[in-house]
């Protein structure tokens, strides 16, 4: 999602809403704000908002010369060199102190601008992914203002079964077990306590039972983990006019209309991520255990979203005889 936005009232609605911080990223070169919604493809188009942002910085930086040559204190100024050889190479990816002296600096953004767009160093070598809720964003380009199917990926996945370690989510995953399963609902204090929660995979119910908690009031709901927040909270769509609406349902037209917006060609989308693999009849299934008075405050709590963005709860749920 994308909007023509001025700096100061972005960041003036952060104020009022908190939780903007971790979703609201503005580019002023090119005059848009994008607003990520986590699991709908947010890797693949952060990255591409970090991508646009440096090429223009760099191209703004390199306008006025007469050679490829950009001047380190000035690119200082936007990009952070030593903290982005830091994650670099925290990434596997090997880079040469002396990247940081002029002549090679130019040579070393461009080879970052590469791994953004292709997922490689060069043509030759294996593919790299740079996760970029993993990369430290925020010292990598202190310019940036950032103003800053999850039961599936998020919580019904073992710590010892993830490919990156979710120490946040694994915590999660073992509070909804100790506070709904059966299992855990008589604890002998007889005897020392195994915690069983730190192998168990909590139910979809359980799960939705959490998520529900205290979703009775806006401030609860202000409270959600982004990953199952209403997306008319996450990117407050009334108060921001967003002109550009993409969906994971047209994702490859939707992409493709946005890299000719950033004037952005040959991104490799053969290797977007994030994609679930899962079917609209798998989550069918999924809430086919569910109650119906939880299907009724799940569509209480998501009716603007159902609303706004022309989905159908029958779709997912086929109770022909539910009344909410």
């Amino acid at each position: 999602m994308k909007s023509d936005l001025t700096k100061s009232s972005s960041i003036h609605l952060t104020r009022v809403y908190p939780w903007l911080h971790a979703a609201l990223f503005p580019i002023q070169s090119q005059s848009l704000m994008y607003c990520a919604i986590p699991k709908i493809a947010s890797k693949t188009l952060v990255s591409l908002m970090i991508y646009v942002y440096v090429r223009d910085t760099i191209q703004n930086l390199t306008r006025n010369g007469t050679k490829p040559y950009i001047d380190q204190t000035q690119t200082q100024q936007y990009i952070n060199i030593p903290r982005l050889i830091k994650e670099l190479n925290k990434n596997g990816i090997t880079v040469d102190e002396k990247s940081q002296e002029s002549n090679s600096l130019l040579k070393l953004i461009e080879t970052y601008l590469h791994i953004l767009r292709f997922e490689s160093v060069n043509d030759s070598l294996p593919s790299i992914f740079l996760n970029p809720w993993r990369f430290s964003i925020k010292d990598v380009f202190p310019q940036v203002h950032f103003t800053t199917s999850a039961y599936k990926e998020r919580i019904a996945t073992l710590e010892k079964d993830r490919i990156q370690s979710e120490p946040h989510y694994d915590n999660v995953r073992k509070t909804i077990c100790r506070r709904f399963s059966k299992r855990n609902a008589i604890q002998h204090f007889s005897r020392p306590i195994i915690d069983q929660c730190s192998q168990t995979i909590p139910s979809f119910e359980n799960f939705v039972q959490y998520i529900l908690t205290n979703t009775e009031t806006s401030y609860g709901i202000a409270q959600m983990d982004t990953h199952w927040q209403p997306y008319s909270t996450v990117c407050q769509v009334c108060k921001f006019q967003y002109n550009f609406i993409g969906k994971y349902e047209t994702f490859h037209d939707d992409f493709h209309l946005l890299l000719k917006r950033l004037n952005v060609s040959d991104w490799n989308i053969e290797k977007r991520r994030g994609a679930s693999g899962h079917k609209t009849r798998d989550y069918q299934q999924l809430y086919s255990t569910l109650p119906d008075h939880l299907i009724c405050q799940l569509k209480r709590l998501y009716k603007e979203d159902f609303q706004l963005f022309n989905y159908r709860i029958e779709d997912y749920v086929n109770r022909t005889q539910l009344i909410c």
